[in-house]
C-alpha cells in the first residue's frame, strides 16, 4: 500500500516570528521527519514538545538568525520515512534534518541523507544508524557505550558471577541483551544463564519471572518500556527473587516509580537523563515543559529540544549550508544541553555518561556516574 505523507509548514511559528518583529533576521529552515500518524504517533507528540519550546527560544533572541522547521509525517513505518524524508530534500532551501529516533526508521533513510550529503539528528540508540553515514550525528548516548560501561561495572564493581537477562522483545532491546550477553561471557567470563522474554506491551510478566527463580543469578538486568515498567517491578517484588535488579531508563521514569510505589526501591536504574540529578538549566527547563504539557519532561522531548539548539549553535557560527552545519555539529565540544554536555566523537555520539542510580522512597539517588572516553 502506497503511504501518502503530508508536509506541514508551521504557520503558527511564521506569524509569532513576525509579531516578534525579527523579520529582517536570516531564516534557516530546518526539515523534521517524525511521526505525527501510526503507532508511534505519541512518540512524535514527545519529539514535537521539545521542537516547539526549542524553535521558540531560539527566534525569541533580539538579533538572533531565526530557524523555520517543516514537519514531514513517516507514519511510523520505513516506507514512510524514506516518502517523508524525500519530500523534505525536494525543498532545497532545507540546510538539515531533525530525523527519527526509531533506529530502522533512520536506516530507511540513509540512503536520502548520503545522497544529498545532509545533516541528520537523530536520538536513536543504536550504532548502526551512525555508522551508516558520515552525515547521522546522535543526540544522546549509543548502546555501545550503555553495554560496555554496564558490563564493566557488573563485572568489576559489582563483581557478579552470573547474571539474568528478561526483556521486551522488541528489536533495540532483544539487541541489548545479546550484546551484554555477548560482553560479558567473551570479556569477563561472566555467563548469562536466564534470557527470558516477554510480548511489547505485556502487563503480565509471570513466565519470565519463574524463569528467573528456577535459576538463580547474582543480579537481574530489565529491558522494557516504560508503560510496561510499574507492572513489571510490582510484580518481580512480589516473586520473592531476592537478586540486584538493574534497569534501563524507560523503568526509571517518575511514571513507572509512582505505579511500582514501594515495589520500586533498591533497584538500580541506568538513564542519561534525571533532572532531580542534574543542574539549574536541566531542572528549569524541565519545569517548563511541567507547566506546558503537564508532568516531568521526558527524555526524548530533552533531546529533541537539544538537537535543535545544536543545530542554531552552528548556524550562529556561520554553518549557513549543509556542510558548514556538518563541519560546525563535529567541532562542538561540551556544548551545555538539557540532557547533558554534548562533544561529538568519531562516531559522531553526542553524549559520552549514565547516572547509575538507585531508587530510595520512590526517588533516584545517584550511585556513579559512569563516563566512556569519546572515541577520535
Amino acid at each position: 500500500m502506497k503511504v501518502r505523507i503530508p508536509v506541514i509548514v508551521t504557520v503558527a511559528w511564521a506569524g509569532a516570528l513576525a509579531a516578534l518583529g525579527h523579520a529582517a533576521e536570516p531564516t534557516v529552515r530546518i526539515g523534521v521527519q517524525l511521526p505525527l500518524t501510526g503507532e508511534r504517533s505519541s512518540v512524535g507528540r514527545l519529539m514535537g514538545n521539545g521542537l516547539q519550546m526549542a524553535v521558540e527560544a531560539i527566534n525569541s533572541r533580539a538579533g538572533s538568525i531565526q530557524l523555520e522547521l517543516t514537519f514531514a509525517d513517516d507514519a511510523s513505518t520505513p516506507e514512510g520515512a524514506r516518502k517523508a524524508i524525500d519530500d523534505l530534500v525536494k525543498d532545497p532551501k532545507i540546510v538539515c534534518i531533525i530525523g527519527e529516533i526509531n533506529s530502522p526508521l533512520v536506516l530507511a533513510s540513509v540512503p536520502v541523507i548520503n545522497a544529498e550529503k545532509l545533516p541528520y539528528l537523530t536520538a536513536g540508540t543504536s550504532p548502526r544508524t551512525t555508522a551508516a553515514s558520515e552525515w547521522v550525528f546522535r543526540v544522546g548516548a549509543s548502546d555501545a557505550a550503555l553495554t560496555g560501561l554496564l558490563a564493566e561495572y557488573l563485572a568489576n564493581e559489582m563483581h557478579i558471577k552470573t547474571l539474568a537477562i528478561l526483556h521486551d522483545k522488541t528489536g533495540i532491546h532483544n539487541q541489548r541483551a545479546e550484546t551484554i550477553a555477548d560482553l560479558l561471557k567473551r570479556k569477563y567470563s561472566i555467563p548469562t544463564l536466564v534470557d527470558a522474554t516477554w510480548a511489547p506491551g505485556d502487563r503480565t510478566f509471570g513466565r519470565a519471572l519463574q524463569q528467573a527463580k528456577a535459576t538463580p543469578t547474582d543480579a537481574i538486568l530489565a529491558l522494557g518500556e516504560t508503560p510496561e515498567g510499574g507492572e513489571f517491578l510490582k510484580e518481580l517484588a512480589a516473586s520473592g527473587l531476592r537478586s540486584q535488579t538493574i534497569a534501563q531508563r524507560d523503568f526509571g521514569v517518575r511514571r513507572v516509580l509512582d505505579e511500582a510505589g514501594a515495589a520500586s526501591n533498591g533497584t538500580m536504574i541506568v538513564t542519561e537523563y534525571s533532572p532531580e540529578l542534574q543542574g539549574g538549566l536541566t531542572q528549569a527547563w524541565n519545569t517548563n515543559y511541567g507547566k506546558r504539557y503537564g508532568g516531568d519532561a521526558n527524555i526524548i522531548a530533552a533531546q529533541y529540544y537539544d538537537a535543535l539548539m545544536l543545530v542554531a549553535a552552528t548556524v550562529r557560527a556561520g554553518g549557513l549550508t549543509r556542510s558548514a552545519i556538518r563541519t560546525g555539529l563535529a567541532g562542538l565540544k561540551q556544548f551545555p544541553g538539557i540532557v547533558g554536555e554534548y562533544t561529538f566523537d568519531g562516531s559522531r555520539d553526542g553524549i559520552h555518561r549514565f547516572f547509575l542510580t538507585r531508587v530510595v522512597d520512590g526517588r533516584l539517588s545517584l550511585l556513579k556516574t559512569l563516563t566512556e572516553t569519546p572515541q577520535p
